[in-house]
């Protein structure tokens, strides 16, 4: 495993374990032992997602110490204010059955995220969490987060070759804040893993499309967390730190760059107050 350093001057691996859209705790159960077996340190959470309670009941099963593993959620924006942040955080807690938050995170930029971020900062001081962060903030809301208050260790971004999105990453490199890749492979919303170039880089290396663009994240300085409930694709996912890119394998990646987003656009003014229903 490869670690990146944060802000605040700790360190996650380059990878970690996503979990959106798994609610089964059976599957669950599966997914995190296949996934310790692999050698995942980070879990990746958000209230959102509704499945806090079975990822901590399963981690309660499992014979990791605390220590041993990093765990991290989210704040949806209906949940922004300082009371209503608290409740959501004590929430994630109990649910995650933990004493202390690695990372916690506002999953979107939203009215009263500002109030939010204090109840972050407060939290951290406390020890409640040990790092905070944020979700699919682009330029212009970095700057606004950054006039109020502490830097974010990370700003997790739906990112692929095919939205490198590279104003918004360069930006991140200059104010020290980690670029965190969710929905890396763009799986089941493109083509991406058909591209010929990547089937190419595929066959050079002998190693799956997939961790093919893995890797490219990984050579950008981007922390990923990819998602499966499948316990081979969690090993395979994880399979990706014996090889490197060359030069040439990264520009030939770049110019798959059509500026694509398979989500929901974070400056979008109208899709930021539907969010405020959910």
């Amino acid at each position: 495993m490869k670690y990146i350093k944060l802000n605040d001057n700790k360190k996650i691996p380059q990878i970690g374990l996503g979990t959106y859209k798994i609610t089964e705790r059976k599957v669950m159960a599966n997914v995190i032992e296949a996934a310790f077996e692999s050698g995942y340190e980070y879990i990746d959470t958000a209230k959102f997602y509704d499945n806090e309670d079975i990822i901590g009941a399963e981690l309660k099963n499992s014979n990791k110490k605390r220590e041993e593993y990093q765990l991290v959620t989210k704040v949806w924006p209906t949940y922004f204010g300082e009371d209503l942040t608290k409740k959501s955080i004590d929430e994630s807690l109990e649910n995650l059955q933990t004493d202390y938050i690695d990372i916690i995170l506002l999953h979107w930029y939203g009215k009263d995220y500002d109030k939010a971020w204090k109840v972050f900062e407060e939290y951290k001081r406390q020890g409640i969490v040990k790092s905070i962060g944020v979700c699919n903030f682009e330029i212009k809301q970095l700057k606004e987060l950054l006039k109020i208050g502490e830097a974010p260790v990370l700003d997790q971004l739906e990112s692929s070759p095919h939205f490198q999105n590279s104003k918004t990453l360069e930006f991140l490199k200059e104010n020290k804040i980690v670029h965190q890749a969710w929905s890396p492979l763009a799986r089941g919303r493109s083509n991406l893993l058909e591209e010929d170039v990547i089937k190419n880089l595929s066959n050079k290396y002998n190693k799956t499309p997939a961790q093919i663009v893995l890797r490219w994240h990984i050579e950008r300085g981007t922390m990923v967390i990819p998602k499966s409930s499948h316990p081979a694709r969690i090993k395979e996912n994880i399979d990706i730190f014996d090889f490197e890119l060359s030069d040439d394998d990264i520009k030939a990646i770049k110019s798959l760059d059509i500026q694509k987003r398979y989500s929901n656009d974070p400056e979008d003014e109208i899709w930021l107050k539907e969010l405020l229903t959910k």
